[in-house]
């Protein structure tokens, strides 16, 4: 078995370089670390350092060994800084949930500014908005970003804030021009699951427009592409299709107007008002009014 007394002088001599300065870390005489070590190495079976007049150099082998003991050592001071035996104040951890469908439909700086969050290092994961809601209630995670708010049957306990309503534009290649009833075009629609898709069909109800619907999908993402490259017309938030409406690979047709219930909801348990969670999202929401994404 080994012996972790043996590992402890081993890595001091490996950050020390030498036995003499190993043997002052360690309050012991040089050959008491020597013995420790070539006790060691004959457990081991290898060697671990190339031993030289001007000190001590690692071989293969104590080098796989030193990156070994480094997160031993390294997971050691965690667990006396954990324990609270250490004037160190420890970040807390804001465990945030966002629904896939969400996930597809912000841009890549959303998040970033729960980053910036003094004192606090967010874990960040996606899942099926169903799923987070189970995890949210069972303290499994702190804070869940879902693609909309949940019906008042299951939002007891929870508090609810809409975080964004980002536009929803209608959008299609610069050469496809509908007419007026769009029966010309086809429309990559949502699927009935989504929020998104009664605010589709109240646009295309309220303006007569009657599109061929070649396919559903809920992914912003390939909504965008199935407009750049299959020439069909897509209803997707304006975040989403910047870009391309920038370069001029897509034009925008029409603005498509959003219920109240569409857009990114935050949800976290009302017995966390004062917590980070409450923190994460006014700042989210602070940032996309300055923004002036919605």
């Amino acid at each position: 078995m080994l012996n972790y007394n043996h590992l402890h002088y081993f890595h001091v001599a490996a950050t020390a370089g030498s036995l003499a300065q190993a043997a002052q870390k360690l309050g012991v005489t040089q050959p008491t670390v020597s013995e420790q070590l070539r006790a060691l190495e004959r457990t081991l079976g290898v060697s671990l350092f190339q031993r030289s007049p001007s000190g001590l150099k690692l071989t293969d082998m104590g080098r796989l060994a030193f990156e070994q003991t480094s997160v031993m050592f390294r997971a050691g001071e965690r667990l006396v800084e954990a324990l609270g035996h250490s004037q160190k104040v420890l970040p807390s951890t804001l465990r945030v949930g966002v629904s896939t469908a969400v996930a597809r439909s912000i841009t890549t700086d959303f998040l970033l500014p729960l980053l910036e969050m003094e004192g606090c290092v967010p874990t960040i994961e996606t899942g099926e908005m169903i799923e987070l809601m189970r995890r949210l209630r069972s303290s499994d995670l702190d804070l869940a970003l879902t693609e909309s708010d949940p019906p008042q049957a299951a939002r007891r306990g929870l508090i609810v804030a809409m975080v964004d309503q980002p536009a929803l534009v209608a959008v299609a290649p610069p050469d496809v021009s509908p007419d007026h009833t769009w029966e010309n075009v086809g429309l990559v629609h949502y699927r009935a699951t989504s929020t998104y898709r009664w605010d589709v069909e109240s646009f295309l109800d309220e303006n007569g427009f009657r599109p061929n619907i070649v396919a559903e999908s809920d992914d912003p993402i390939f909504l965008v592409q199935a407009a750049m490259r299959g020439g069909y017309v897509t209803v997707v938030p304006r975040p989403v299709a910047r870009d391309a409406l920038s370069a001029g690979k897509l034009q925008q047709l029409a603005r498509v107007k959003a219920s109240e219930h569409s857009g990114i909801h935050a949800l976290y348990q009302d017995a966390t008002t004062t917590s980070l969670a409450r923190r994460a999202v006014e700042l989210l929401i602070d940032v996309v009014k300055k923004r002036g994404e919605s």
